[in-house]
C-alpha cells in the first residue's frame, strides 16, 4: 500500500451538524474542509496489533489539492495539484508521477478530497459515536476494509485505516495552524537534477 495508507488528513473549523443521516452529516463535515494546515503523527500496526512503524509530518490542503509530507523517520513528499499525484522519495532520488484518479483509487484521501458522488457510490457510512464515522467500501475487492474518521472540537482529529488482512494505520492530526498559511507553492514540487522519474 504505497505509504499513502496513512495519508488521510484534513479539517479545520468544521461545524458540528445535528444528528441525522450519517452519510449526510459526514459529507457536510467534509464539504466544510477547504483549506487546512496541520501536523500529524502516524503509526502502523501489524495483524497482531504490534507496532511496525511510527512517523510524523505535516499536511497542507486546498481542496482538492494537498501536500502530505513525512519528515521522520524518513522523508517523503506526496503532492497532488488536482490532476497529477507525485510521490517523491529524496533518499532514493526517485519520484513517481501519475493521474490522480488512478493513484487515489482505494485510497483514504479519495474520501477526503472527493465529492458526495464518490462517497455515495463507493462507501457504506455509519456513525459509531456522535463524532466518529465508519466507512466500509462497497466493492468486494477493495484494498481497504474500513476507514474511521473521528472529529473533535469541529476538526478532523483522527483517521484510522484498516486493511482486509488486519493491519491498521492510525493518523492523528495536531498543531493546527491558521489556514492562511497555505500557499499555492505548497502544491508545487521542485526536484533537484538527477532525480529518476517513473
Amino acid at each position: 500500500m504505497l505509504r499513502l495508507c496513512g495519508c488521510v488528513l484534513l479539517a479545520a473549523g468544521l461545524a458540528a451538524p445535528a444528528l441525522g443521516d450519517p452519510r449526510s452529516e459526514l459529507q457536510q463535515r467534509l464539504d466544510a474542509v477547504g483549506r487546512m494546515a496541520a501536523d500529524f503523527t502516524q503509526a502502523q500496526y501489524g495483524t497482531r496489533g504490534e507496532l511496525l512503524e511510527q512517523a510524523r509530518g505535516r499536511v497542507r490542503l486546498a481542496r482538492p489539492k494537498f501536500r502530505w509530507e513525512l519528515v521522520e523517520p524518513y522523508r517523503q513528499v506526496i503532492v497532488a495539484d488536482g490532476e497529477t499525484l507525485k510521490v517523491y522519495d529524496p533518499d532514493l532520488d526517485q519520484v513517481s508521477v501519475g493521474p490522480i484518479e488512478e493513484a487515489l483509487a482505494d485510497a483514504p484521501l479519495a474520501v477526503l478530497t472527493g465529492s458526495q458522488a464518490t462517497l455515495n457510490a463507493e462507501y457504506e457510512v455509519a456513525r459509531s459515536e456522535p463524532e466518529r464515522f465508519s466507512l466500509r467500501p462497497l466493492a468486494d475487492d477493495a484494498l481497504i476494509a474500513e476507514i474511521i474518521l473521528a472529529f473533535a472540537g469541529g476538526r478532523l482529529s483522527r483517521i484510522e485505516v484498516r486493511s482486509p488482512l488486519g493491519q491498521r494505520t492510525d493518523v492523528r492530526l495536531n498543531r493546527f495552524e491558521d489556514a492562511s498559511v497555505v500557499q499555492p507553492s505548497d502544491f508545487e514540487l521542485d526536484l533537484p537534477e538527477g532525480v529518476e522519474v517513473y
